[in-house]
């Protein structure tokens, strides 16, 4: 991998992470001393730049990694004792190619 895409991958794997850290804020709102108006306000703001930083660290570091992120994510596979390693590492393209005759084939 080259330097410059290496530091943009790495760029998109760090919006993906801040991306999710911003998404779990808004559970701390309601702990504000401000009005419910200004709360609410705090809580869209805070959700619409968490899916912007997600959409920038997904061009960034690329589709096949932001599946990847979102599948560590999924919380039906923390506890999940599965043998499939495509299951557990949220792999859709691996489990699309096993299911789909004609990328197999190719």
């Amino acid at each position: 991998m080259p330097p410059k895409r290496k530091s943009t991958f790495k760029l998109g794997i760090i919006l993906l992470v801040v991306s999710t850290l911003i998404w779990i804020a808004p559970l701390l709102v309601p702990f504000l001393d401000v009005n419910g108006k200004t709360k609410l306000a705090i809580t869209a703001v805070l959700l619409v730049i968490a899916e912007i930083l997600f959409w920038a660290g997904v061009f960034f570091a690329g589709k096949e990694a932001a599946k990847r992120f979102r599948g560590y994510l999924n919380p039906k596979t923390w506890f999940a004792g599965t043998k499939d390693p495509n299951k557990k590492m949220g792999n859709e393209a691996a489990r699309e190619e096993e299911t789909d005759p004609q990328r197999r084939d190719s």
